[in-house]
């Protein structure tokens, strides 16, 4: 075996640059990726599609609402108590109650 002998050192610092080197193309592109899908929940689209979802969702627990009240209300908490709860006056439960009252 004439030549100079096997050297394993430069067999791993071509691997190590290899590696190195796919590693940080990787990580590049996972940045590009994290910085396209944070502009696009910023996007007006997402931004819509949000409020029409929280949109939904209030319209529906407004509509149960009053049917909530009185059940809260049957289960003695006070009106001060749901008043606060739902972030509304305390007249306005006490209307809220005379209307489920008179039904």
């Amino acid at each position: 075996m004439a030549g100079e002998p096997f050297r394993v050192e430069m067999i791993e610092e071509k691997a190590m640059e290899v590696y190195v080197g796919d590693i940080l193309t990787i990580a590049d592109k996972i940045k590009t990726i994290r910085e396209a899908i944070r502009k696009d929940a910023d996007s007006v689209y997402r931004r819509l599609e949000r409020a029409g979802y929280v949109r939904r969702l209030a319209k529906q627990t407004e509509e149960t609402l009053p049917e909530l009240i009185a059940e809260a209300y049957a289960d003695d908490w006070t009106v001060a108590g749901i008043a606060e709860s739902l972030a509304v006056s305390e007249s306005y439960v006490y209307r809220v109650l005379r209307e489920q009252r008179d039904k």
